[in-house]
């Protein structure tokens, strides 16, 4: 491979995985890379960790992560075969146990025979760790003077607390957090309904278990006599093995009948189904504490095992001590949270997912900058848009605005429509398939934002339910009072009217993290209808470039355009047949999907009316091909149409036609300062047709002002601004509303 192809592709961000315990700590970095950068993602399986995996299901949830992600596996069965999986690329290898100790020799022959384009980055995979923060027995088992081939090393917290962090590799130091917070961002615990059993965790493989005396059959006894305690009762408890050590199970050791085996991965479990948890010194006791678990220590009666680490937490010893603990857990958890609370702060691993993930990406981004050489590894955002069908709004308001951020590959749009929806309904909203469907596409899509634009369709709440338990920002774009939709629209308006869509709009502007109105004075009519929070206004709807500029030409042809039966223009049949009969040089033609009145069509070659054009971008190009002079936008001035947007006086302006509209409605500051007329009643209509009709150049003077404001205020970088606004403003909201909640 050329070194400017090798250059072209995407960085290699590999993850070596030799003990079980590797997964749960390296998984969650995976799932990060996989979210938030383009790199491609490998995952090293040592050909040890398949022997010690006699079951097969820790390896099959590293093939179960590999789908989720995108990653390829590969399993190696010495340094150089792993190496060969590396050889030709560049990039940066994680490993959660890397350092000289025979233990971990794997992976840290792997480091240092690794290929000089790769940054090798060793990962702190417990709260008492060799060579980042030891116990007693640990320090006796292993010494002190432990090293890493890492070129960084990222520790739970601050430097300072990592007091067998040797001198030499302090330079290397990188605080990064504990990396199973990271699982926050994407898992999310269900309700569980039942009384709450305890959890106990046994670690009896530890070195610390057998370094200072034999304290497994002590500790196993405990479990035993508090098994039977709790049977007295007619309570249950859960028994939870280290993944790697496995001690009960591959010992057989018998279990009481009231205790059940939780031996799913920890990031599997929802700890929130217990009551408590009590485990001999370990890390598993963090995850039980970020849990927001009545947590306790256990040690020896003697206390020989050191347990200073854990200092702060609550202790127990006896069987006693276990029965007391458990009752308090239950009938007063707050007295021992408050303890665990400081202690997390204590030690400075109080960070949340968010300022954890943040760290990970600005130290990827920092290591990589060689490699990419400044070029940006963001992943594209994913954003979802859910409309009643693929409309103008939609396309005005979205897909327009964010189109060359879509080119760059920087943004990722997916289409929901009502039609797929009710296709796999088999056209009956109540159908379940549907959601399932809608839930379906969600998952795949996996947005980071989500838009339902104008939607009133089927499973509206429930989609938004989805997307919540996701923690998926919402947005509700909403561009006309679609909880008034009056008769003057025609037929439409019943189907608007339906309850089950008032019902799924009225849904959405109540629970949506953030209502985006179209204009300030639709924002107002929400507000007068009780929708005052969460609502905003961009300054500006639509947007459009000047597709041909003003010119000094004679008016012949007068044009209204829109897509809707149009009470207003049947307003403005007898002004347009009194300017046409005084005016036989002048044409009156009709662009979208309405007839010619009847009472215009004496006219014969004076008139014309263009075939309906369904296409979005087929109507735009077709409609700038219009040689029109003068446009017509009347509105009749109705609470419905008072909070439209000023849409038409940007398309007619686009093309170089002068505009006459209604006055008092959405085109009274468009049409200001001489860039159009504004018209109250027939009589000002017909004058105002007349004179632009007798005057070419006050006619080119206003449309070439409008021309003006045009490129001035109704620019596609203001808009895509405003949107992306909207974007971040809804996502900072749903942030603010997750803060403080307890971890998933």
């Amino acid at each position: 491979m050329t070194t400017s192809a090798r250059a072209a592709m995407p960085p290699q961000i590999a993850f070596l995985f030799d003990l079980i315990q590797d997964i749960s700590v390296l998984r969650p970095i995976v799932r990060v890379m996989a979210a938030e950068r383009r790199c491609a993602l490998l995952l090293l399986c040592s050909h040890k960790l398949k022997r010690r995996d006699r079951s097969g299901v820790w390896f099959a949830e590293l093939v179960e992560l590999a789908s989720a992600t995108g990653a390829r596996v590969a399993v190696f069965d010495s340094p150089l075969s792993a190496i060969q999986h590396l050889q030709g690329q560049r990039g940066l290898i994680f490993s959660a146990s890397e350092t000289d100790l025979p233990a971990h020799e794997t992976n840290h022959e792997v480091f240092r025979a690794a290929p000089s384009g790769y940054v090798r980055v060793t990962v702190q995979h417990g709260f008492e760790c060799v060579g980042f923060r030891q116990n007693r027995e640990q320090t006796i088992a292993h010494g002190e003077a432990i090293r890493f081939a890492a070129d960084v090393v990222c520790g739970w917290g601050p430097i300072t607390g990592m007091t067998h962090l040797a001198v030499s590799e302090r330079a290397k130091y990188f605080e990064l957090g504990p990396t199973m917070v990271l699982d926050r961002l994407y898992d999310r615990s269900r309700p569980h309904s039942g009384e709450a059993m305890g959890l106990v965790c046994e670690n009896l493989h530890s070195v610390r278990m057998r370094t200072t005396g034999d304290f497994q059959a002590i500790y196993l006894q405990t479990i035993q006599e508090f098994a039977a305690a709790e049977a007295r009762d007619g309570r249950r408890l859960a028994l939870r093995p280290h993944p790697g050590g496995q001690f009960v199970v591959k010992t057989g050791v018998a279990l009481p009948d009231n205790v059940e085996l939780a031996n799913s991965a920890m990031y599997k479990t929802d700890l929130r189904r217990f009551a408590y948890g009590i485990s001999a010194p370990s890390s598993v006791l963090i995850d039980l504490v970020m849990a927001g678990l009545p947590t306790a220590v256990w040690t020896d009666g003697d206390h020989v095992i050191d347990t200073s680490g854990y200092a702060g937490l609550f202790h127990v010893s006896t069987v006693a001590d276990w029965i007391d603990f458990a009752r308090t857990a239950v009938s007063d958890p707050e007295a021992i949270l408050v303890g665990q609370r400081d202690f997390l702060r204590n030690n400075g691993i109080d960070a949340s997912a968010e300022t954890i993930r943040d760290r990970l990406l600005d130290l990827v981004d920092g290591l990589l900058l060689p490699v990419t050489a400044g070029r940006p590894l963001d992943r594209p955002k994913r954003l979802l848009l859910v409309a009643n069908g693929n409309n103008p709004t939609l396309q005005i308001s979205f897909v327009k605005p964010l189109e060359e951020l879509t080119g760059a590959g920087m943004v990722d749009l997916t289409l929901l429509t009502e039609g797929e929806i009710l296709a796999a309904a088999r056209a009956d909203p109540a159908d379940p398939e549907g959601l399932q469907f809608a839930c379906a596409q969600i998952d795949r899509a996996k947005p980071d934002l989500a838009v339902f634009c104008r939607y009133s369709g089927p499973v509206g709440p429930a989609m938004l339910a989805h997307l919540r338990a996701h923690r998926v920002p919402v947005i509700f774009h909403i561009d006309d009072d679609l909880l008034n939709v009056p008769p003057e629209i025609g037929a439409k308006h019943v189907e608007h009217n339906r309850i089950e869509r008032t019902s799924t709009v009225r849904h959405l502007l109540d629970h949506a993290d953030l209502v985006y109105a179209s204009t300030p004075r639709l924002k107002d009519r929400l507000a007068d209808l009780g929708f005052l929070d969460r609502v905003l206004a961009g300054a500006i709807y639509c947007t459009s470039g000047v597709h041909r500029p003003a010119a000094p030409v004679a008016a012949t042809t007068i044009g209204f355009m829109g897509n809707d039966k149009a009470p207003e223009l049947d307003d403005l049949v007898p002004v347009i047949a009194g300017l046409l009969e005084r005016n036989p040089q002048v044409r009156f033609e009709l662009f979208g999907s309405m007839a010619m009145p009847a009472e215009l069509q004496r006219f014969g070659l004076q008139v014309r009316a263009y075939p309906r054009v369904n296409d979005y971008d087929a109507f735009v190009t077709s409609f700038r091909a219009l040689d029109w002079h003068i446009g017509l936008a009347p509105l009749r001035s109705t609470p419905f149409n008072v909070v439209k947007a000023d849409t038409k006086w940007v398309d007619y302006t686009s093309i170089g036609v002068a505009v006459v509209a209604s006055a008092g409605t959405a085109y009274d500051a468009c049409c200001a300062d001489g860039c159009g007329i504004l018209a109250s009643g027939p009589h000002e209509w017909s004058e105002a047709l007349q004179r632009l009709v007798d005057d070419p150049d006050e006619r080119y003077r206003m449309a070439a002002k409008a021309q003006d404001k045009l490129r001035n205020d109704y620019t596609m970088a203001r808009l895509t601004d405003q949107v992306l606004a909207m974007f971040a403003e809804a996502s900072a909201r749903m942030s603010d509303c997750t803060q403080g909640s307890s971890p998933d």
